[in-house]
């Protein structure tokens, strides 16, 4: 018996996507964790210049949740997304957040600062635990955009977020 149960773990672990295993740490975040040094550092710098995205990681930090947020096609245009698939990984919850890899830069922190957002009101409500209840949320909550769902304060904090690297890019000290 002992063998079989060694086989099935391996088998699933084999089965899982390759980002699943390729982290980069996260200066400031034990729980928001980039697939790729670009997008670690593009974490770490929208954290020193935003204050919101702070907010948003800190906020994070304070639920069970893990995000991992890495290059990927969302489908239909749509540029990130937070995937609706909820895993539970002992007392942790885990979401992934895929981007576009053409999205560099500003562009990038910005799409991940809307989508962590939308990860933190998936991480606020409990009864999220699974791909069900994750789709289920939404349908609650959110308007649909084609086979999407858009809520109000993600498109609000996108638009902070972006405001706030713009100006942060500004200042210049002597």
């Amino acid at each position: 018996m002992g063998r079989a149960v060694v086989r099935l773990v391996f088998t699933s672990v084999l089965a899982l996507p390759s980002w699943t295993f390729a982290e980069t740490p996260v200066q400031g975040s034990a729980r928001v964790r980039g697939s790729s040094t670009e997008i670690a550092e593009a974490i770490e710098q929208a954290f020193e210049r935003s204050p919101t995205f702070r907010e948003l990681v800190a906020a994070i930090g304070s639920t069970d949740g893990i995000v991992y947020v890495h290059g990927g096609e969302c489908g239909r245009n749509v540029l990130a997304c937070l995937v609706l698939a909820v895993t539970q990984a002992g007392p942790y919850r885990v979401l992934q957040i895929k981007v576009d890899p053409r999205r560099k830069g500003h562009d990038l922190m910005v799409s991940i600062g809307h989508e962590l957002k939308h990860a933190l009101e998936l991480l606020n409500e409990p009864t999220v635990v699974n791909n069900s209840t994750a789709h289920n949320f939404y349908q609650r909550i959110a308007p649909r955009r084609g086979n999407s769902f858009e809520t109000q304060a993600a498109v609000q904090i996108g638009l902070r977020i972006d405001g706030e690297l713009r100006q942060s890019a500004k200042y210049k000290p002597d």
